[in-house]
């Protein structure tokens, strides 16, 4: 079977598990504090936070902000549940705009549409390594007076007009879940400027203290230990080198799937964009025929020995965690609909591109997704 995603780990992960577990120091040491520095620096912002999950790192982000009950925060219709349910654990009320076809992100015109007196902050996703349109989404939010906390949790590395995502806003929030370009196992990292934020976060992580024993504001267990950073600092070392494979596998598999697709119309692939470095956290395919859904094509590719991600079946208005909070948000998730959402919901998914594909699993990828529904 050729897995969908392998974390490329090795001899230097358990070598530095080791020294840690020797230490008998697992949490609060200076694995976290060396990789939270690196990892500021591999982004190009002046602090960053690491938490136990990237879910964890939008929480503490929305709760920096000073975010409140009845505040809105707009979010795409297209993303991976935290997203959004994030802004519900901090007392706030997700608004759901549309994504663009091109590259499956926020789309700037429905976010403009989505603003209200009510809306305080806009969570950009950057989907499956490619970018938001971070110029036309910042001015947006200049414009209207809103934060922006990125959502970089598919996006290691990737860059919008030469510029890294997770510097365009007041914070950026990034996954380490062990199928993401890099792994802690399980981890997650806030990144930014302002140093009232970092502290903000530091402490937010950590139940609130001040100190040992001073708890001064609401906090919570999201600590990274020092297990997870010991992987971490590791894996940063690699990550440029995983991120070009990546890209290479990604371009040689839609490269041909294109050519392809000139003989069968069942499916469409993602163009590059030019001024977007893609770092294909995803190998993204549309399918477009309404005959064909994405249990068919996950069966038929399982026989032949290809694993594939596919996971937005529905837009995250349509989820049920979001229709119980109709009455309580005063929204009206269950009419709502988005256009391109819709299309998109159930037909997209991802093949195969990770660092240990060799050609001839690239070669039986295209040759098998080319032929699927030969008649």
């Amino acid at each position: 079977m050729i897995k969908v995603a392998i974390p490329i780990t090795g001899y230097n992960e358990f070598k530095s598990l080791k020294k840690v577990v020797l230490s008998g120091k697992f949490v609060s040491g200076e694995n976290v504090e060396i990789f939270e520095k690196n990892y500021a620096k591999f982004i190009g912002t002046k602090y960053a936070v690491a938490v136990n999950s990237g879910t964890a790192a939008l929480h503490a982000s929305l709760a920096s902000l000073g975010l409140k009950k009845g505040d809105e925060i707009i979010v795409p219709a297209i993303s991976f549940v935290s997203s959004a349910t994030a802004i519900l654990h901090q007392g706030c009320i997700p608004i759901f705009c549309d994504v663009n076809l091109e590259n499956y992100c926020m789309c700037p015109i429905s976010l403009e549409k989505s603003i209200t007196k009510k809306t305080k902050a806009i969570i950009p996703v950057h989907f499956a390594g490619s970018s938001c349109e971070m110029n036309k989404i910042t001015k947006i939010a200049k414009k209207y007076k809103l934060k922006i906390i990125e959502d970089c949790a598919q996006a290691h590395g990737t860059k919008y007009f030469g510029k890294k995502v997770g510097t365009f806003g007041e914070i950026s929030c990034f996954s380490f879940y062990a199928t993401k370009h890099m792994t802690t196992g399980e981890g997650g990292i806030l990144c930014t400027d302002d140093k009232k934020i970092h502290d903000f976060c530091k402490s937010f992580r950590n139940h609130g203290m001040k100190d040992r024993d001073t708890h001064f504001q609401l906090g919570y267990n999201y600590r990274m230990s020092e297990l997870n950073a010991a992987i971490g600092r590791v894996q940063l070392k690699k990550l440029n080198k995983i991120n070009k494979q990546r890209v290479k596998n990604s371009l040689y598999i839609l490269r041909n799937l294109k050519k392809e697709k000139n003989k069968n119309k069942w499916f469409e692939i993602q163009e590059p964009i030019k001024q977007i470095y893609h770092t294909y956290f995803w190998c993204p395919i549309r399918i477009l025929s309404k005959k064909i859904t994405i249990d068919q094509v996950k069966t038929k590719l399982k026989k032949k020995g290809i694993e594939i991600r596919s996971r937005y079946k529905f837009p995250l208005y349509r989820q049920q965690v979001f229709q119980s909070y109709v009455s309580k948000t005063n929204q009206n998730y269950k009419n709502l609909k988005l256009i391109n959402a819709e299309k998109l919901s159930g037909k997209i998914f991802g093949l195969p591109n990770h660092y240990k594909l060799k050609k001839k699993d690239l070669d039986h990828i295209i040759k098998t997704v080319g032929n699927l529904f030969e008649k």
